[in-house]
Order: C-alpha cells, then structure tokens, then sequence
C-alpha cells in the first residue's frame, strides 16, 4: 500500500513546522516542545504508515525527517539513561523499557520488518512488555504510548495475537508445567540482555560513518561475551532444574533465532 494523501498532508504539516522552527536555530530541546502539538499526527504515522512508507515521507520531506531523526536520538538516550524524560525528571524503569521497546521496533521497521517478522525480532522484549502492561497505571501507560509510538505499535500488534496464540496454548503446549524458579532467572536475563544487544549493536550500524562508536563498541562486546558464555549453559541449566524435554525444545527455538541475530550484527559490526 502506498502512503495516502492524509499521509502526506500530516508529513507536510510536521515538515513546514519544523522548518520554521530550524530557521530561528532552535535547540532540539526547544524544538520537542514546540513540536508537541504535532505529536499525535507524527504517531498516526508510525502506526498507519510504517517501514518503507515513513521512509518514502522522510525522503520528501526533510523537516518531517528531521523530527524523526529527533524523536528518534532522544528513545535512544532515554533507553540507556544518557537522556532524562522530558521536564528532567530522573529516567524511571517504565521510560527506560518504553524508549527501548520504541527504539527498537522503529530500528526494525526502517529495515521493512512488519507485523509478525517484527514480533519475531521483538522476542526479547516481551517481558519487558509484560511488565509495562500489568504494572504501570492505565493513565501512564497511555502517556508512555502517546511519548513513544513504538512501543503503542508493538502493544497493538501483541494484543492482536494474543488470542491466537491462547488458543494455541491450550491445544498446543497448554498441558506444560510453569518453569521451575530455579531457571526463571536465567531465562529472563537471556532474553532482556538478548534484546540489549540486537537494539544497541543494531544502533551502531546505524551510526557507523557518522560518530565514533568505539565505546559502544566495548560495551557491547562485553555484553555479547556474557550473553554468550550463559546462553551456552543453557542446556545444563534446564537440564538440572529438571525442566521436561518439551519445555526445552520450545526454549531453544525462542533463542535460537535471537542468538542467530545476535551473531550476524556482531559480525557486521566488529568486520569494519
């Protein structure tokens, strides 16, 4: 589907704003809030006109692009805590995760990803999302959505299949025990960290040429060490907590796919 008129008549409004506001040499901090009215068009946008659309409106309009490429530098540092939230407030455990969620569908949608490839490479972030949805209040969680167009696109697409994927639970894997404690941990850190990685190994291609990423580039061999070394000991892990063979297959095909990913940026970054 092409991007609509209405598509382009939001990008037009956001671009002749934004050049407005250029002109008079706004910092990016004075242009966020002056920019705030045109929030709800640009996260229209994100959800009706994703991946090769919202490429084709950045192409257009460079203004449009502009905004974009703001919206998208301030997920990134609130994600890694570099960035307070707006009004400078100390960066709470739900903008950390809803800035990184954003980050990340918005890294995958500028590679053409959509609805259940994105959900695919969105595997680590579930318990993320998890946790937003059960802990965060109704009217935080609606402001989280409205500042982060991402994550209210990935929630969207997680409630669509959630109901297919109930049913499946219940012909399918329904008569599997829950994880043992013992390994709930290791689980969980596999596939909060997994996602670390992709997102921040992801952001430094996406940075190559422009800025000196050697930092990042040590901290994410670090990470990728470490994630690998207790990936490794998956196996034995589940083994010793006596978790059914089963339960243990479908885990290996949760991270096979993300270690697989994992490798392939780690090799693209780490070849330059």
């Amino acid at each position: 589907m092409s991007v609509t008129v209405e598509h382009r008549r939001m990008a037009a409004r956001i671009d002749e704003r934004m050049k407005q506001l250029e002109a008079l040499e706004l910092l990016e901090v004075e242009i966020l809030s002056q920019m705030a009215d045109f929030m709800p068009d640009f996260h229209h946008l994100m959800l009706k006109a994703p991946g090769p659309k919202m490429d084709a409106l950045c192409a257009e309009f460079s203004g449009f692009y502009r905004f974009a490429k703001i919206l998208e530098t301030l997920a990134a540092g609130i994600a890694t805590g570099k960035i307070k939230v707006p009004g400078g407030r100390t960066v709470s455990k739900e903008h950390k995760i809803a800035a990184a969620i954003d980050q990340r569908v918005r890294q995958l949608e500028a590679k053409g990803l959509e609805d259940a490839a994105l959900l695919e490479h969105m595997a680590g972030h579930i318990l993320d999302l998890q946790w937003l949805w059960s802990t965060v209040s109704d009217d935080t969680l609606a402001f989280l959505c409205r500042e982060y167009p991402g994550l209210y696109r990935y929630g969207m697409l997680m409630e669509a299949a959630a109901e297919i994927e109930n049913q499946k639970a219940k012909t399918a894997y329904g008569h599997l025990p829950v994880l043992p404690d013992a390994i709930k941990p290791t689980v969980a850190h596999l596939l909060t960290e997994g996602a670390t990685l992709e997102r921040g190994l992801q952001t430094i291609l996406n940075e190559q040429g422009r800025r000196d990423m050697w930092v990042e580039r040590e901290v994410m061999e670090g990470h990728y060490e470490h994630w690998f070394k207790q990936f490794g000991g998956l196996a034995d892990a589940l083994q010793a907590a006596n978790v059914p063979q089963e339960s243990q297959t479908l885990l290996r095909a949760l991270f096979k796919p993300i270690a697989q990913r994992i490798q392939q940026l780690h090799g693209q970054v780490f070849a330059s």
